[in-house]
């Protein structure tokens, strides 16, 4: 047996026969103290990126500091360990060693990014730490056999591209596609999926280009793309990239229709685009944020406006898919905690998580199937238009 099947095994052994283990919570479980339940965090709160490891985190704490304010799970409070990565792989990989050697906490939680991902994944798989809700949909964090010790609470960018293209090709007729995209596993995992997508409608890529990480030089892409008479333009990256891309775009004349996947923060690509328009869309995988008739969304709302006061901020919180992301799986982390009865450890932590059946969240549902570590499928498209097509919603 080689030694990532040994260690799939070993993990699977322990989802199907974890609740043997353990029979009270020693005061020196991993991550686990008298008073407390410490989970770690690597995401980027430096760069030209920060905002999605900033609103991430806000989110996240403002669930944790909701349920402290009750007096936290068992008698213990909700503590987070936040480390900056920078939205670099290496720094990401030195946290999730930091968190396996150093700092002691049940699981890693609230992470941003494929590239990140890709590093911090078998650190902790080796660890036997679990690996919860990091912001990427990317395919093999769904890979269970792979790595049994994720939890993802998102749709995958497969399911993103779907609803996306049947849109652009079934209601607006176009047939012409091009990518721009984050030259790393991020963008590399992207474009495999955007093939095979194209593909179920008879379609290929006709131009493609890439770019760096963490770089303001993403203009050089899009002269590549004006050979090849597109119709629509796929960007791959966060939201500094796509909106110069995009205004570059504009300024020059260019018509297309630019695609965005939900990791490029619609909020912040809003405000950096100088000539919104119901021609750039963006994927979502939560709800409207400011929908107050969602019970998830008045929950958020009043758990960040909470947050806002304990920290004696005086303008109003900032309403954004990804702080809702954050608190959804702050929320999450909540349930699973109460789930686990007396017996706090890594293994029981993800047994509960992975569980089969409905996990009810207010009206949000995550659901694993057996055998799964992907526990949502929701998508709906948007745009950047005054009136465009927000109201659009597919549950795929």
């Amino acid at each position: 047996m080689t030694d990532r099947a040994s260690r799939a095994f070993r993990w699977l052994s322990l989802l199907v026969f974890g609740w043997w283990l353990a029979p009270g919570i020693p005061a020196d479980a991993s991550g686990v103290h008298a008073k407390a339940v410490v989970f770690g965090q690597s995401a980027c709160f430096s760069g030209p990126n920060r905002q999605l490891g900033i609103h991430y985190r806000a989110g996240l704490l403002a669930a944790f500091g909701e349920r402290n304010a009750k007096g936290g799970v068992n008698g213990r409070s909700l503590e987070l360990i936040s480390l900056d990565d920078g939205y670099e792989p290496e720094r990401a990989r030195a946290n999730a060693k930091r968190f396996v050697s150093k700092d002691d906490v049940l699981a890693v939680i609230g992470g941003v990014g494929t590239p990140t991902a890709k590093r911090i994944v078998p650190v902790l798989r080796e660890a036997g730490i679990p690996f919860v809700g990091h912001i990427t949909g990317a395919d093999f964090l769904g890979d269970f056999k792979r790595n049994p010790h994720v939890v993802n609470l998102r749709a995958s960018y497969l399911q993103e591209l779907r609803v996306m293209v049947d849109q652009v090709v079934g209601k607006r007729g176009k047939t012409r596609f091009g990518i721009i995209y984050q030259d790393d596993a991020f963008g590399r995992s992207v474009l495999r999926n955007y093939q095979a997508v194209l593909k179920e409608h008879g379609l290929h890529i006709l131009a493609k280009s890439a770019f760096s990480r963490n770089t303001h030089a993403v203009h050089a892409g899009l002269f590549t793309m004006a050979k090849a008479d597109l119709d629509v333009i796929l960007i791959v990256g966060p939201y500094a990239a796509n909106a110069e891309i995009i205004n570059l775009a504009n300024g020059l004349g260019h018509d297309y229709i630019i695609g965005n996947l939900s990791f490029v923060l619609s909020s912040e690509l809003r405000k950096r685009v100088e000539t919104p328009s119901d021609r750039i869309l963006v994927t979502e995988v939560m709800p409207d944020p400011t929908d107050t008739k969602s019970r998830i969304v008045r929950s958020y709302q009043r758990a960040l406006r909470a947050a806002s006061e304990r920290e004696a901020r005086t303008a109003e919180p900032v309403f954004n898919e990804l702080s809702l992301e954050g608190y959804i799986l702050g929320r999450f982390v909540i349930t699973v905690l109460e789930r686990m009865g007396t017996e706090w450890t890594r293994e029981r932590f993800l047994q509960q998580a992975l569980a089969s059946g409905v996990v009810l969240i207010d009206d949000w549902t995550v659901e694993f199937q057996p055998g799964t570590n992907v526990g949502a499928t929701f998508v709906r498209l948007t745009d950047l238009g005054t009136t465009g097509e927000g109201g659009l919603e597919k549950d795929r």
